[in-house]
């Protein structure tokens, strides 16, 4: 049994419905990373089709922007792991005074205008829930609660850098001046993309959770994923490059190594941070470069002889 005594921060697995509830909203305000996301934008048009005009029309105004951090960073100071209902609830009853005074001590950023910015997260929050997240699958939610107890059992066995590792799927969060908390929280809609904010002295991860609802008859997402990733000779180069480098290097390192544009160098290395093929390091919200992670060289193995061998 392993323990790292000297981890820099403490670290957690935490999860509550008003997470995932921040995670499909921002999944659904994200527009450009639709393509990317395992619901695809087939999801988001099929929601966008049940919604009221009115929440429709708000959403289409919505971007992932600092104002939306805000709202995230509100919602999550107020959550405590509560219902949505209790979330809401102290939302509408606090002043706009007394949310800025818990914002400031949270670290959270301020707005210009935190009476404004509160009605419009009650909006959306009440909104969403009642038009869609109240109606999402029930297997989902319980898959994302057993999640979260399943990596709490899983942190005595492995020393903090390799429960993160194993836990997010390959990220590393270095040591950085006034970080003392790191909340992991297992996410469904944003999968395979992460979302890191990070406010004052607390870092928050939304991990993909690799959890499925539909049965498959082949192999998981996210194995299947760990497949395709590999067949293309350029993200090859790129898992080889890493691997013979002494240090984690960064985006434009690898794009002079590549000789290949930022978009497409960046499009590979997406694909082979979502299969888990190498390690992000971060510093807060900033990504700082990328490492070879071979663990997953051994999980794909592993998933294809487990296809091979069922009956």
């Amino acid at each position: 049994m392993s323990h790292d005594v000297d981890a820099p921060y403490d670290v957690h697995v935490v999860y509550g419905p008003v997470f995932e509830l921040l995670s499909s909203l921002h999944t659904f305000i994200c527009r450009k990373a639709y393509k990317k996301t395992d619901l695809s934008s087939a999801w988001a048009e099929q929601v966008r089709g049940t919604l009221s005009p009115g929440l429709a029309g708000l959403l289409e105004s919505m971007a992932i922007n600092a104002d939306w951090k805000v709202i995230y960073g509100l919602v999550c100071m107020l959550t405590d792991q509560g219902d949505i209902a209790e979330v809401v609830d102290r939302l509408e009853s606090q002043t706009a005074q007394e949310l800025n005074d818990q914002a400031s001590a949270y670290g959270i950023p301020l707005p210009d205008d935190m009476e404004q910015l509160r009605r419009l997260a009650v909006r959306l929050l009440s909104g969403w829930y009642e038009e869609y997240f109240r109606h999402v699958d029930r297997k989902i939610l319980s898959g994302l609660e057993q999640e979260a107890e399943r990596r709490n059992k899983e942190k005595d066995v492995y020393s903090s850098t390799e429960w993160v590792d194993r836990t997010t799927n390959g990220f590393r969060f270095e040591p950085s001046e006034g970080l003392t908390r790191v909340l992991l929280v297992p996410q469904y809609h944003f999968q395979p993309i992460n979302i890191i904010y990070q406010f004052g002295s607390l870092l928050l991860c939304h991990y993909s959770a690799g959890i499925y609802v539909q049965a498959e008859d082949f192999l998981s997402p996210q194995e299947y994923r760990m497949i395709r990733s590999l067949g293309e000779k350029s993200r090859l180069k790129i898992l080889k490059y890493l691997y013979q480098s002494q240090s984690p290097r960064t985006f434009i390192e690898i794009v002079r190594h590549l000789k290949l544009s930022k978009g497409i160098t960046h499009d590979h290395i997406f694909k082979l941070r979502a299969a888990g093929f190498i390690h992000a390091h971060f510093d807060g919200e900033t990504l700082l470069g990328y490492s070879a992670r071979l663990s997953a060289v051994d999980e794909m193995h592993a998933s294809i002889l487990g296809y091979m061998k069922r009956n």
